[in-house]
């Protein structure tokens, strides 16, 4: 791509972002409106617009990276991307677990199943993977906002892939690979500290 193309594109995709975001605030206001025509009695429609803007708003961050947006991935110890599959636990409590293809399409018999340490200290639960041989990163891949959640008083805006579950055409941001120098906001998913450890959500 020219320095040309890349520069209208990068256009195209803040003007985007913007007209998103303006949507976003018109929502907003429409929800505040609702709220000072009939106070709780519009609560659907205050819910629903304020839902909307926060789509919005994620989408318009999405667009202004590309149109794409952050994701967990599994990698071995030597950085390799893994064809692997993020799955919810079917009972309930229980961590999300990672689900081994031998390949790419990741269709088929699965060859390994991994769920990632749940120690708050992240050196700690880095170290407890390692000893099974995997690490959790991050990827930049195609992704779309959608508004997600099991009812009504849990649903937010989340980011979710365009393409294929798996995808070796992505942006790795953390396979695992660096020392101390990469940041949590870079996308580090085992924090240097004791904190909470970032569950795969």
């Amino acid at each position: 791509m020219t320095a040309t193309a890349t520069a209208a594109a990068a256009t195209a995709a803040t003007a985007a972002a913007d007209e998103l975001r303006a949507q976003a605030a018109a929502h907003e206001r429409e929800a505040e409106a609702s709220f000072e025509r009939c106070d709780t009695d519009g609560f659907l429609s205050q819910w629903a617009s304020r839902m909307v803007a926060q789509e919005e708003r994620l989408q318009a961050d999405i667009e202004e990276n590309g149109g794409k947006a952050m994701f967990l991935a599994l990698f071995d110890l030597d950085g390799n991307l893994l064809p692997a599959i993020l799955r919810p636990s079917r009972y309930y409590g229980r961590p999300d677990y990672w689900t081994i293809y031998a390949d790419d399409d990741c269709r088929g018999r699965a060859v390994a199943f991994f769920t990632p340490s749940q120690a708050k200290n992240g050196r700690k639960a880095r170290a407890t993977d390692a000893r099974k041989g995997y690490y959790v990163g991050y990827v930049m891949a195609p992704a779309k906002a959608e508004l997600r959640g099991s009812n009504a008083a849990c649903v937010s805006a989340v980011p979710v892939r365009t393409g294929p579950e798996f995808s070796r055409d992505v942006e790795i941001i953390d396979n695992g690979q660096h020392g101390p120098e990469l940041s949590w906001e870079q996308g580090r998913y085992y924090h240097s500290t004791d904190v909470v450890y970032n569950g795969a959500a």
